[in-house]
């Protein structure tokens, strides 16, 4: 039987489940209160770390065809990081959407977005985007922004680029030294102000049937808390 997109999909979910392992410990997160049908969501914390989310949405039930994969990785406020944030959506012929960047917490991390560029310039898939002002205020013009990214090529490209950069960004994360002068909390809060802006978040988890007020403690308490 062949693999589907979504089988491959579920391989980056897994690889990217045993880098986190490695490299944190997992922690129960006391604000998530709420279980969703099909959704699965794990946390991750070290010295280094702040919290690292990884969300999966299986097909099923309300759900029609489509698989999820949500991830944000961030730095303690005292490490001088980008916040990693990745998000693919998929069906079993093609990822309707992509976005990934290092988004920056302070202007000293040129060679996170360096690196980023590097990977990504050749993608031929990776079309320019208008993006909404509240985006552009926390992601670089580097970023991934995606749709319609069939399977075979594009795509073994795009899983590929993904487990590189985790790699990347975790072996970066080690070689930087704590720095009690710096406090990058208010950075981070702006991409968490931010991504709430997003009216498809906010639509796109109601449309699977779930509660306003649900949908709320989730964004505002799980996704997208503010510290």
């Amino acid at each position: 039987m062949s693999r589907t997109l979504i089988d491959e999909c579920q391989e980056v979910a897994s690889a990217l489940r045993d880098t986190f392992d490695l490299e944190m410990t997992r922690y129960a997160n006391a604000k998530h209160v709420h279980e969703f049908e099909g959704w699965t969501d794990w946390f991750w914390t070290s010295n280094k770390i702040r919290k690292a989310h990884l969300k999966i949405i299986e097909p099923g039930g309300k759900n029609r065809k489509q698989w999820l994969l949500h991830m944000n990785v961030f730095p303690a406020s005292n490490i001088d990081a980008p916040i990693f944030g990745l998000d693919i959506v998929a069906t079993p012929n093609k990822i309707s959407g992509c976005f990934c960047d290092f988004s920056p917490t302070t202007e000293n991390q040129k060679e996170f977005t360096d690196f980023f560029q590097d990977i990504t310039k050749t993608f031929e898939w990776k079309r320019e985007r208008e993006l909404p002002p509240w985006a552009q205020e926390i992601f670089t013009p580097e970023m991934i922004a995606a749709g319609s990214i069939r399977q075979g090529p594009e795509t073994d490209q795009l899983i590929l680029a993904a487990g590189i950069m985790a790699e990347f960004y975790f072996n970066a994360i080690r070689g930087l030294k704590v720095d009690e002068s710096l406090d990058t909390t208010d950075a981070q809060n702006k991409y968490c102000i931010n991504q709430k802006m997003n009216k498809m978040l906010h639509s796109s988890i109601l449309s699977w049937g779930i509660s306003e007020s649900d949908k709320d403690d989730y964004v505002n308490d799980v996704l997208f808390e503010e510290i």
